[in-house]
């Protein structure tokens, strides 16, 4: 089974809050407590990308579930560096965190990254984001193809929805690699009701925020945690 840091995936819907730096320790803690179970450090988004603040900001959430993530823009992010740069900079951040998302279009750097990422024991996300649209079925299925021969742990998938036909696409989609570890996400208002039903279809994970919302369509934490715990039928809170 696929874990980061302590929470297992597949269990039950996990819930990712996307963060980015001076988040205080305390403030972390508490959103886990109160049922987000992974916290994704958006690096792309740190008001410094510089070694010594990345692997600070890591440290100072050390033993919670991490996901390390430096979004290039090409894909929605704030990433404009050379490629060098992030793959030194995901280097760096490798000891700090249970694992890392790079874009499956990110060619010059993806086999390292994941090659690296695999040897330190990480779960590996490959990643594919289109904000204007939903891929036709065949392009969908060709992102799985690439996250295949990429070799990563979990293929996530997320793509704006702009009307239900699109959500319906998705929902298929996720039906047909249900033996596959993915993440779907619907992305916009049309695209909302995937971030807590495509976790019944075999998504695992489903994206929130502290702070400000990190992609279109995004709930808060509260509203996030509230319907998966009604919906799914758990009622503990943390991460266990």
């Amino acid at each position: 089974m696929l874990k980061i840091g302590n929470c297992e995936l597949g269990e039950r819907p996990r819930v990712v809050a996307a963060v980015s730096d001076g988040v205080p320790r305390r403030d972390a803690e508490v959103l886990l407590a109160s049922g987000v179970d992974i916290l994704e450090l958006r690096i792309d988004t740190f008001s410094r990308c510089d070694t010594e603040h990345v692997v600070a900001e890591a440290v100072r959430h050390a033993g919670l579930p991490l996901l390390g993530t430096i979004r290039s823009a090409a894909e929605g992010g704030s990433w404009k560096g050379a490629e060098q740069e992030r793959l030194a900079l995901f280097r760096v951040l490798l000891p700090h965190v249970g694992a890392v998302d790079i874009e499956l279009s990110s060619l010059e750097i993806l086999g390292d990254v994941s090659a690296d990422a695999r040897a330190a024991g990480l779960v590996v996300f490959g990643s594919h984001h289109n904000f204007t649209g939903t891929p036709s079925d065949s392009d969908l299925d060709a992102v799985v193809e690439a996250g295949v021969e990429a070799g990563v742990d979990i293929v996530k998938v997320a793509a704006r929805c702009n009307n239900p036909e699109d959500l319906r696409r998705l929902a298929a989609f996720t039906l047909r690699h249900a033996d596959r570890a993915m993440v779907v996400i619907g992305m916009g208002p049309a695209g909302m009701l995937s971030r807590i039903f495509f976790p019944a279809l075999g998504s695992l994970l489903t994206y929130t925020f502290l702070g400000a919302p990190s992609a279109p369509g995004q709930l808060n934490s509260e509203d996030t945690v509230k319907y998966l715990r009604f919906f799914y039928g758990y009622l503990d809170g943390g991460n266990s």
